[in-house]
């Protein structure tokens, strides 16, 4: 009788979307509602030639936002799942990875879940903000994003997030209070604190303003009650491309004395440019200072569930370069590569996306992993091929 209710309840968010989308219009006085359905097929290919995996997933996403008064705005963001295909059984534990809340209250739950099939709900945001000239202060699960560089963000100290997780445009929330004094145009005052599902706090301020033609800020304060970090990050103009970067340096809060003290210094720094013919060209570099990283690349890297500011990647350095192309008004490539020459590891990411109709879209992405050399056997060779169709309304 639940898994029948279940399966009701995951019908009806799935065709209220369309049922919205053939409407007027989905803005109806001070309520608004936006979303999407996508339904993405998953193959992994790896060097053992027995584990082919698939996966389908619907993926339904419900956004409504309440425009109480001019001083006060509310939102709830959800997102549903339903998996099925034999990923579930080839990748023991993966059913749960999508029951991971680093919330104060969990606010994901599997309704169904089998060897075969899933269906998840999650509550991703839900907060009350307040408004005025130049004071706002947003209250509950929100994204506090501070990273000004593409693929890694030191300075994201709230909701770090895989670049390798491509499905989830949104990107993590915390459960959190957010104030900002905006005292200029180009000025703001920053003070935020946040508490995981371990009630260990996060208390951090930024200040942001703009210099020499460049964005610039500072950051400092306590993470997860274990570091107290600082850091710093830019974005401008550099020639004509785009210059950007960020370091963050966490130094734990509790050390037995002042040797121990040995901090981590991660550091990423990117570089864009759009040509004439419209070829854009990305280029970033990481450096991960944390030397008790796992030197062994797994599959949990590839989501946003664990991650943190102080452990993004590999250690060492990485390098990230992209080119992309609009082939026409309707169809754009890609390609990018992630590379990590102390580990011998690298990405292969090439990506086509096609414009069908108006907020109607289909993809072809895979990410192909490799290891190059004898220090990551414990690396398999993977190939994730995706094809998605996404409708947004």
């Amino acid at each position: 009788m639940k898994q029948s209710m279940s399966k009701k309840l995951f019908l009806f968010l799935v065709f209220l979307p369309l049922f919205l989308s053939a409407q007027d219009s989905t803005k109806v006085r001070n309520f608004v509602v936006s979303g999407y359905v996508k339904d993405m097929q998953t193959f992994i290919l790896s060097n053992v030639q027995t584990n082919h995996t698939w996966a389908n997933l619907i993926h339904n996403r419900l956004n409504f936002k309440w425009f109480i008064s001019p001083s006060f705005t509310a939102s709830l963001e959800l997102r549903n799942r339903f998996l099925f295909g034999n990923m579930l059984r080839n990748f023991q534990g993966y059913n749960k990875t999508f029951e991971i809340d680093n919330g104060i209250i969990s606010l994901s739950k599997n309704l169904i879940d089998q060897s075969d099939c899933l269906l998840n709900t999650t509550v991703d945001r839900l907060w009350l903000q307040y408004s005025s000239d130049k004071f706002q202060v947003t209250l509950g699960r929100q994204r506090i994003n501070w990273g000004q560089t593409f693929v890694w963000n030191p300075n994201d100290i709230f909701n770090s997030y895989s670049f390798f997780d491509f499905d989830y445009e949104e990107k993590p929330g915390s459960d959190a209070v957010r104030m900002q004094y905006y005292s200029s145009p180009t000025s703001v005052i920053e003070l935020a604190a946040k508490s995981n599902n371990q009630h260990k706090a996060t208390i951090a301020g930024l200040y942001r303003f703009n210099k020499w033609n460049y964005d610039l800020q500072f950051i400092g304060g306590v993470v997860d009650q274990t570091d107290m970090v600082i850091g710093t990050g830019w974005s401008g103009q550099l020639g004509s491309g785009g210059f950007r970067g960020e370091a963050s340096y966490f130094i734990p809060t509790k050390c037995l004395s002042v040797s121990d003290s040995v901090g981590i210094f991660l550091a990423s720094i990117g570089y864009d440019y759009t040509f004439k013919n419209s070829l854009f060209l990305q280029l970033e570099v990481l450096y991960n200072g944390n030397n008790k990283s796992t030197n062994v690349f797994s599959l949990d890297q590839l989501s946003s569930t664990n991650l943190s500011a102080k452990n993004l990647f590999l250690p060492d350095f990485s390098i990230f370069f992209s080119l992309s192309y609009p082939i026409s008004p309707l169809v754009n490539c890609s390609l990018a590569g992630v590379a990590n020459p102390k580990n011998e590891l690298c990405f292969i990411i090439p990506s086509i996306s096609f414009s069908l109709k108006e907020n109607l879209e289909l993809s072809l992405t895979s990410q192909i992993i490799r290891s190059l050399g004898v220090s990551n056997l414990a690396t398999q060779n993977y190939n994730f091929i995706y094809a998605r169709l996404k409708q947004s309304f």
